[in-house]
């Protein structure tokens, strides 16, 4: 499917208001005001997953969920290591522990903010395309991104051979910090130009 620059751009824009509800409810949870971003929208072949995600040897934090509906697949999140601990403590504050990402209440933090994050880009998807979504409970993984990737690729149903792709920031204004992930939606066949469709894509 060839999707123009322009018509990402408007997805793109789309994204962004979704972003902005997030950053409202991720500011209330972290105390401090939140900015969120959705610099780029872009596909890249389902084979060349490295130009989005880098180095898939590294060690990363991802948080998973299926988005079911009307135009189903599978949601990814992933943060670097660094990123990750800096929301932790930030959330927990005092309650953090020193090995944070093997700690329960580290793990249901991660989830819930990454439940926020994705409910705002699937609900703004939702409400333009009039497709009805929904998205399961996170599960999160810590481990090489390339495995985990994998083992996602290869848990049931086809999907298509492009990936939908967002590079998010999140900026914490009080502390002049910056966070970037990368979240990416794994549409099963048909579902991605059914829902991009919608759009004129």
């Amino acid at each position: 499917m060839d999707v123009s620059a322009v018509r990402l751009e408007a997805l793109k824009e789309i994204v962004n208001i979704g972003s902005g509800n997030a950053a409202s409810s991720l500011s209330s949870m972290l105390r401090t005001k939140i900015v969120m971003t959705v610099p780029r929208v872009w596909l890249v072949p389902l084979n060349r997953l490295s130009d989005a995600l880098g180095n898939l040897d590294e060690l990363r934090v991802a948080m998973f969920l299926k988005v079911e509906g009307g135009a189903q697949g599978k949601a990814v999140f992933v943060l670097d290591q660094n990123s990750a601990e800096i929301i932790v403590k930030k959330l927990l504050g005092q309650y953090a522990k020193e090995d944070l990402l093997h700690d329960e209440m580290a793990h249901s933090a991660l989830k819930e903010i990454t439940n926020i994050m994705v409910s705002s880009f699937v609900t703004a998807l939702s409400t333009f395309s009039g497709i009805p979504l929904q998205i399961s409970v996170p599960a999160l993984g810590i481990d090489m991104i390339g495995a985990m990737m994998d083992a996602v690729l290869t848990e049931g149903g086809r999907v298509d051979d492009k990936v939908l792709i967002l590079d998010t920031k999140l900026s914490a204004c009080d502390a002049n910090e910056e966070y970037e992930g990368v979240f990416l939606f794994i549409p099963e066949e048909g579902a991605l130009d059914k829902l991009l469709g919608v759009f004129g894509i």
